[in-house]
């Protein structure tokens, strides 16, 4: 009864709790219509996925062995692994809090009591031992889930950090994955090199023989001589890149120096991008660093929530079971037995506008993440649609290099056939050779670009991953 009569007293107040200001609250991109834009760049194919293990497809098994111990053992996934562990721990501590909190605590103590206080005699004047022992519980009720939404702002940022490993294992794959595929094609330089070398070893030798049977001076065999010693710097200047590429790719991928030494040269086989239409048109489920955004987005909206909840009352209930004697014979009896009870209200009626301040603090935090969502999808979207319209403009321009080269071959067999009429001598054909050899370092180039475009479509496509969690999605 009187805890009844209590509430009814106590009801009147809530009328003075504080009212919760209106926020403007922004509104997350909801869908990215770029279906239009990449019909205009590339036709798209049905059934098809891309893999999460995409890299597989190039066929290089030394490149399959580095990046799985990238993704599975590099320090940096380590310790991204590590902050995800942590966020998960700063869950249950957040979920502690819906359980009823109970403790316990005992203690002994010896005090002399002032004669001059409130204490008559024996007690006051004598020294006496007081025994204590209880129990503890408290509990604060959650009414307007403040509780629930701190659990569910952890949960949306443990989420974030577990995604966040997702978009860390994309970088390091397709950054892996571009730097070998250099590596690569710097080896295919040095072979062509090589073939050049051997052509104008071929032409120093014919102007040797020139020079000793006194036919011409010695400035042609020197030019070719000096023309041989450039060709030996460049292919020292490659040797030094693939070098600087693999120490590149060691340190990315967790490797001692040791390991990379084992490296043999790369084996690739050219590969060709699936554009699947399901990726492609729900972008925003593929990428993992929209999916990062968007869960901190959604972490944001529960910390505003938790700041609203702010403004209504609540109510915590206390209770202790204590056993305190002087006498320790008597410390377990029931004249020891000293329990106690409470309820207290909170009523938030004037702090001067502390709360009002927190909730516009939490409310332009989150303001600030649905920008940063936005921007990560734009530049998501402006990446695919970049990224296909450079792979069209290149294909015209190796359609343009086959001819070129073509037209260099064309050279070759005429100078070929001259010298075998005996039409010519020798050098026009190794000239000849040797100026279509080195059209094929445009070749070369042009297929590097080609391959590094595919890599960056993958990863602008998401790389095979897929936001699984669809109850999350942002409305």
């Amino acid at each position: 009864m009187n805890l009844k009569l209590t509430l009814l007293l106590l009801l009147p107040l809530l009328f003075f709790s504080a009212c919760v200001p209106k926020i403007q609250m922004q509104k997350p991109l909801q869908a990215l219509n770029i279906k239009d834009d990449i019909e205009k760049n590339v036709v798209m194919s049905d059934g098809v996925k891309l893999k999460v293990d995409w890299y597989k497809d190039y066929g290089d098994s030394q490149l399959n062995e580095i990046i799985d111990f990238a993704l599975s053992s590099s320090p940096s996934i380590k310790s991204i692994e590590a902050k995800y562990a942590q966020a998960n721990s700063i869950i249950a501590s957040k979920q502690a809090g819906n359980l009823p909190s109970i403790s316990a605590d005992a203690g002994i103590s010896r005090e002399r009591f002032s004669e001059n206080y409130i204490f008559p005699p024996p007690l006051g004047g004598g020294t006496e031992t007081l025994y204590k022992t209880g129990l503890s519980l408290n509990y604060d009720f959650d009414f307007w889930g403040s509780r629930d939404s701190k659990i569910l702002s952890a949960k949306y940022s443990a989420m974030a950090q577990k995604t966040y490993i997702q978009e860390i294992k994309l970088f390091l794959s397709t950054t892996i994955c571009e730097i070998y595929l250099s590596w690569d094609f710097d080896e295919k330089r040095v072979q062509l090199l090589h073939e050049v070398k051997k052509l104008l070893e071929q032409e120093e030798n014919i102007y040797l023989l020139s020079l000793k049977s006194g036919l011409s001076d010695a400035v042609m065999f020197n030019t070719k001589r000096s023309e041989i010693a450039k060709l030996n710097q460049e292919v020292q200047s490659i040797k030094r890149s693939i070098e600087a590429k693999r120490e590149a790719i060691a340190m990315l991928g967790g490797f001692m120096p040791s390991v990379a030494d084992k490296w043999s040269s790369p084996n690739i086989k050219s590969i060709e991008v699936p554009l699947p239409k399901e990726i492609l048109l729900n972008l925003i489920a593929h990428r993992a660093d929209i999916a990062v955004q968007k869960y901190i987005v959604l972490s944001k909206d529960q910390n505003i929530q938790n700041a609203k909840a702010q403004f209504y009352p609540n109510i915590s209930l206390s209770a202790m079971t204590n056993l305190i004697s002087f006498d320790l014979g008597k410390f377990f009896g029931h004249s020891s037995f000293a329990p106690s009870a409470g309820v207290a209200f909170s009523l938030p009626i004037f702090d001067g506008g502390e709360r009002k301040a927190n909730l516009s603090v939490r409310t332009s935090d989150y303001n600030s993440s649905v920008n940063d969502y936005d921007n990560v999808v734009i530049k998501a979207a402006n990446e695919v649609v970049s990224t296909l319209k450079k792979t069209k403009i290149l294909e015209s321009e190796i359609e343009l290099h086959t001819k070129e080269v073509e037209a260099k071959d064309f050279n070759v067999k005429i100078a070929q056939d001259k010298f075998s009429a005996k039409l010519a001598n020798k050098l026009p054909y190794l000239q000849a050779k040797r100026e279509a050899t080195l059209t094929k370092f445009g070749s070369i180039d042009l297929s590097n670009t080609k391959a590094l475009l595919e890599v960056r479509l993958i990863k602008a496509l998401g790389g095979g991953y897929v936001d699984m969690v669809d109850k999350n999605v942002i409305k």
